[in-house]
Parts: structure tokens; sequence; C-alpha cells
């Protein structure tokens, strides 16, 4: 029988060996690694027509008394009389319906769709503007051949003694075909508000969230009008 210090060696020469196979026998592919490689969806062109909108630059608030009833002398000391809560009321207004705050709802209302517009290229810009009567040219820069215009003319909320207070939007869409201007269509929608605006010091929030309510269903109203004026 061998010496054991004869066999010691060869034994881990042959156990050696084997971890070396071990180590260097490939591992099969998984199924993971076998999937086919994901495909990736080609970005959605860009319509080639523009729509571009505009929030109202004059936003107002006007209270009358039962003074406004009775001629010029009457309606002037009734504007004397509210002058204070008219000055507050409109600086609400200009707050809560601000060109930035009108722009953020107008960018969500798919203004195409409601208006019944070819897949358009949504253009809205953050500031306020004033149209001028019966102008002819595109308000913007853009050469699209395919070119629309959404503007709010004006917002004014109004009170007096027969209406506890009404939201009143001003509204206009014109169409153009190439730099001609083909449809002009102008409308306003009068709508009750069920909140009072606040005073200095009370919640802001009921008030501010029912004139963007207000606005938003003036809207929609508008272009169901537009739509269906103009089929």
């Amino acid at each position: 029988m061998p010496e054991l210090r004869h066999v010691l060696p060869a034994i881990v020469i042959a156990l050696s060996a084997q971890v070396a196979t071990a180590q260097t026998t490939p591992t099969p592919p998984t199924s993971a690694s076998m999937a086919a490689p994901a495909v990736v969806a080609a970005p959605a062109p860009i319509p080639a027509c523009e729509l571009h909108i505009w929030p109202a630059a004059r936003v107002s608030a006007v209270t009358q008394g039962a003074g406004s009833a009775f001629g010029l002398i009457g309606a002037l000391v009734d504007a004397a009389a509210h002058a204070d809560q008219n000055k507050r009321d409109t600086a609400f207004i200009t707050g809560a319906l601000d060109a930035k705050a009108q722009a953020r709802l107008l960018r969500a209302m798919d203004l195409p769709t409601l208006l019944h517009l070819p897949p358009s290229q949504v253009i809205v810009h953050d500031e306020g503007i004033d149209i001028k009567e019966d102008d002819p040219k595109r308000l913007s820069n853009s050469t699209a051949v395919c070119y629309s215009e959404f503007v709010v003319r004006g917002l004014m909320y109004f009170k007096n003694v027969a209406y506890s207070g009404q939201m009143r939007t001003f509204l206009e869409v014109r169409k153009f075909d190439g730099a001609a201007l083909k449809i002009d269509f102008r409308d306003s929608k009068h709508e009750n508000l069920e909140v009072k605006l606040p005073k200095e010091g009370e919640d802001t929030g009921p008030a501010t969230d029912a004139l963007l309510s207000a606005l938003r269903g003036d809207v929609a109203f508008f272009a169901d009008k537009f739509v269906r004026k103009n089929k």
C-alpha cells in the first residue's frame, strides 16, 4: 500500500482539475436572455394644423345697486357707492382667473376635439391679448397653412339687483385658409354663480373653484354652438 505522503498530492491535483472544469463550464442561456428585443414605438407625427389659444387680457368685476336705474345721476351715485367693492372684486377675479390660470384650464380641454377641428398642434399663449375689431390678420407669426385661433376676449363678473352674481365670458374662434380669414365666430355666455365673491379674510377656495368651473362650462357651451353654426 502506497504511503499517504505519496497519495495526497495526487488527490489534490484531481480535485483542482474538477473545480477548474466546473468554473469554465458555460451557463446555458435563460429564457429572459433569449427574449426578443423590445420594440420601441415611433413617436407620433406632429400635426400639420395649428390651433393657437389666448386667454383674456381684460378681466373685470361690476356690481350695481338700484341707483343705476335712475338715469345718469343715479348711475354716478351708485358707481361711487360700489367703488370699493368693485375694486376688491376685480382684484379677486384678476387673481383667480389670471392669464396663466386660464391657459392651464384651456390647455386641458382638448379644444381641437371640442371645436371639431382637424388634428392640431395646440399652442397656448400664456399672455392675454386684446383683439382689434375686424382685424383680418393672424395674431401669431405662424405660417402654417392649416391654422386656427381661439381667443378669450374678456371675462367679467356682474352683479345687480336682478342677478346675484354672473360670470360673463366673451369668446372668439377664427379659422384661416392660408393667409385669408374664412370664419370669425364670436359669442358670449352668461352663467349664474352659486357662490358669492369672498370679502377680505374669507376663504377664497369656493369662489375660485366656481369661477373656473363657470369658465370651463362657458367654453364647452361656446364650442358646441360654434360646431352647430359651422357645420
